[in-house]
């Protein structure tokens, strides 16, 4: 459970998401409009301190700009505005059907949807919303349409904050490194921007991403940064998830006594300030710490406390984890009928959560967006390069976009076979230096059975979950590449073959670890692996490499499968 992927600010750094660029008609400046536009203006001073004080003034903003004046209109604009401020107060608390309806009314209230900071922000909100409900789908597609708008007006900001909310939606895919990966870029900008406190929110979301991929070090060095900060400004509702989070990492770690002292912090504060979600999410850290210790009864009383209140608010993605507790907790106490009763209710959920059609549309939303970034990247280096020739041309700019396009795999977002000139250039440069470089040529086995018996839908699942996990495990300078239908090849700069072969190892094994699910059934996957390697002053090419790597791997799949085979000279 990752209790403060819930956002605790939802709405753009720049405080500028009530201008009047937002496209609603503006009526000419009247009492009514300047008391409206006060309060909205001191609502948005306080939007990320104090949200019982954001509500107050919003839904008095909103009273007074519906009054109808003289000429008989109403104020739209602040009628707009404040819907937009209680939006975003009823994200941050957890109150996603609240959210979801104040920001669709605030859309219908816009004459225009043209692109502007206040739109961006509702698609932000509306995909926050959907996320809290454990609607993945819907929740990318609002922020990509977000993510569209900020790139068209120019919104850096906007543009960071949906950073997050996306790289939020990938982790709780199962894609930790793509999260983190767009974390990193999203705190370079709020750093640029002198944006600290969002930057403080993003390090809280980050920090999970970092604990997934095993980086607990860093993991703790960001969560204590964000709380530096979140104490540092009394931002009391970013504390209370920083101290969870915190409070998770030291439980991962097993420092329990550490983990139960910032879970009781984050209870006390929630209490004291009224927060039920923040006080479900710290019940919940509690009654993991509790079993965890041992303490069954703790457990059971603080994980029942947790599912009260997440069923309450309509929590769906936290009833689900609490549910799953549940059922281990019970089942550690001897209980097994209420056990199973937890797990069936878990496992429902999840069904309904996860889907084989959500996981599709997802799955492609997630892939076309991923192809979108690396595009996106691959223009802005050849851009770059192009600058420094002084030829930028508008013909030279389309044929870099075209090739970085060409360049990728739809389905897997991975470099395709095209992308091997690219690599043995990079190999004879290692070669030009007196470098080792080692080649690894990945095939899944059985992958025609797989197709055949479960439908290529998953063996297309395959093949996105292999890619991710090459993804995942690659080093920074390492770049993996589907080759082939079912192969995949991975160069390895300045490494030997011993060490080429451990990490063939790694990859085998992380792939033999997560098993395709599909349709219920859980779809075992192996890998067979080709590893060849050159030293120093070897004149042999990337077709030589290639060729030596895919006889190593024809020995592995004799060798019986599943298991690595090293060639080197």
């Amino acid at each position: 459970m990752k209790a403060t992927q819930r956002s605790t600010q939802a709405q753009s750094a720049n405080g500028d998401c009530l201008a009047p660029s937002s496209g609603v008609a503006q009526p000419p400046v009247s009492d009514q409009v300047a008391h409206v536009d006060e309060l909205i203006g001191d609502a948005t001073r306080f939007k990320r301190l104090d949200y019982d004080l954001v509500g107050t003034l919003a839904e008095e903003a909103y009273e007074i700009a519906c009054q109808v004046d003289p000429g008989g209109n109403q104020y739209r604009y602040g009628m707009a505005s404040a819907l937009a401020l209680l939006a975003h107060r009823c994200a941050a608390l957890g109150e996603a059907d609240n959210a979801m309806q104040h920001a669709s009314e605030a859309l219908a209230l816009l004459d225009s949807h043209d692109p502007s900071p206040m739109l961006g922000d509702l698609y932000v909100t509306m995909g926050w919303a959907h996320y809290l409900l454990g609607d993945y789908v819907d929740a990318m597609n609002r922020l990509l349409v977000a993510q569209d708008i900020a790139e068209k007006i120019n919104d850096r900001s906007l543009a960071a904050y949906v950073m997050d909310r996306i790289a939020n939606v990938y982790h709780a895919t199962s894609r930790a490194s793509l999260a983190l990966y767009l974390q990193r870029r999203a705190i370079a900008i709020q750093h640029e921007l002198g944006d600290e406190l969002g930057a403080a929110l993003t390090m809280n979301n980050m920090t999970y991403s970092l604990m997934d991929l095993d980086q607990f070090d860093e993991a703790l060095e960001v969560a204590l940064e964000a709380m530096r900060i979140s104490e540092e400004h009394g931002l009391t509702y970013l504390l209370m998830g920083v101290l969870d989070t915190l409070a998770e990492v030291h439980r991962r770690t097993g420092d329990l006594d550490t983990a139960a002292a910032y879970s009781l912090r984050s209870l006390r504060l929630a209490g004291e300030h009224h927060s039920e979600p923040d006080r479900g999410d710290a019940l919940y850290t509690t009654a993991l710490i509790a079993l965890q210790q041992g303490r069954l009864d703790d457990a059971l009383a603080a994980a029942r406390d947790a599912l009260a209140i997440n069923t309450r608010h309509g929590r769906s993605i936290e009833e689900f984890y609490c549910h799953e507790l549940l059922s281990r907790v019970q089942e550690q106490r001897g209980e097994l009928g209420a056990a199973l009763e937890h797990y069936r209710r878990f496992h429902d959920l999840e069904r309904i959560r996860l889907n084989e059609e959500t996981s599709s549309r997802l799955a492609n939303l997630q892939v076309e967006h991923e192809v979108a970034t690396a595009r996106k990247d691959a223009e802005i280096h050849r851009l770059r390069s192009l600058a420094l020739e002084q030829e930028v041309e508008q013909r030279r700019i389309a044929q870099a976009e075209l090739e970085a396009q060409a360049s990728l795999d739809a389905l897997t977002g991975l470099f395709n076979r095209r992308h091997v000139s690219v690599l043995s250039q990079e190999l004879r440069r290692e070669m030009a230096q007196g470098h080792r470089a080692s080649l690894i040529l990945i095939d899944i086995d059985h992958f025609k059975e797989i197709n055949d018996t479960h439908g290529h839908f998953a063996g297309d699942r395959a093949l996105v979950s292999i890619a991710r996990l090459l993804r995942e495990n690659a080093r920074d300078a390492d770049t993996p590449v589907r080759y082939g239908g079912d192969e995949f090849l991975v160069l390895l700069a300045g490494t030997g073959a011993e060490k080429a072969k451990d990490i063939a190892e790694r990859l085998r094994n992380a792939i033999e670890s997560e098993p395709v699910r599909y349709r219920g059934a859980s779809i075992p996957i192996t890998v067979s692996i080709g590893v060849a390697s050159v030293g120093p002053g070897s004149h042999q090419d990337m077709h030589d490499l290639i060729e030596r790597a895919d006889r190593a791997l024809y020995a592995a799949k004799h060798a019986g499968r599943n298991c690595v085979v090293g060639e080197s000279l």
